[in-house]
């Protein structure tokens, strides 16, 4: 890897698929489908023999999963996919502010193009699925002019973030920049939750803000 390439990655996010599908608490092979070049749905922006995306591919790669959560068919996200890169101008689509506000046109836009009834009845539940699932999920993400720029797991009142400008966009604590990842591995390795505290220099809420988070991917 050249020093430029090194530099273009600066503020992007590095995630290897293992943390990928952890974050997203689902199985390696099921990143590695969304991901391929065959079935795929979003393209990585790097090379895909280094199997690393960055954070914008991983908040789409969220909502990816909350559509096939409720059962929407990956043909039908990949089709929604397609329509709004292309109304929206953008490789990723589903990282956009726009997708919050126009993200239910584009499931009506293809229901009204297609014929095929079960198609239009998968469209039609991916119209559903957008409001009552995905929806919601954008309360979690914060937007620059036109992207996601941070992802707020627990909440925009929680204190866990990821920041592709902060720990190449690993899950931290915002306050004090400390990743949650040493400080669950540190508690459940046996520590009393007030000595990691001590050890990493944080206040205790930090510390069990982190064991919420991890907990909520290990389940």
């Amino acid at each position: 890897m050249t020093k430029h390439n090194d530099h273009a990655r600066l503020g992007v996010g590095l995630y290897s698929i293992p943390d990928t599908a952890r974050l997203l608490r689902v199985r390696v092979s099921i990143v590695r489908r969304w991901l391929s070049s065959k079935e795929g749905i979003i393209r990585p922006e790097f090379d895909p023999q280094e199997q690393t995306i960055s954070f914008l591919e991983l908040m789409e790669l969220h909502f990816i999963k909350l559509f096939r959560d409720e059962g929407v068919s990956l043909q039908t996200i990949r089709r929604a996919a397609r329509t709004a890169a292309k109304q929206f101008g953008t490789p990723h689509p589903f990282a956009v502010h726009r997708f919050d506000t126009d993200g239910r046109t584009v499931f009506a836009t293809l229901v009204n193009e297609e014929k095929e009834a079960t198609v239009v009845e998968d469209l039609k539940h991916g119209q559903y699925v957008f409001d009552r699932i995905v929806r919601p999920f954008f309360k979690k993400l914060e937007y620059g002019q036109a992207d996601a720029i941070r992802y707020w797991p627990l909440g925009a009142d929680g204190r866990i973030v990821l920041d592709p400008e902060r720990q190449f966009g690993k899950p931290i604590d915002n306050k004090t920049g400390v990743p949650t990842a040493p400080l669950y591995r540190a508690v459940v390795a046996g520590d009393d939750p007030v000595i990691v505290a001590k050890w990493f220099e944080v206040p205790l809420e930090v510390v069990r803000a982190a064991m919420t988070f991890e907990t909520s991917l290990a389940a």
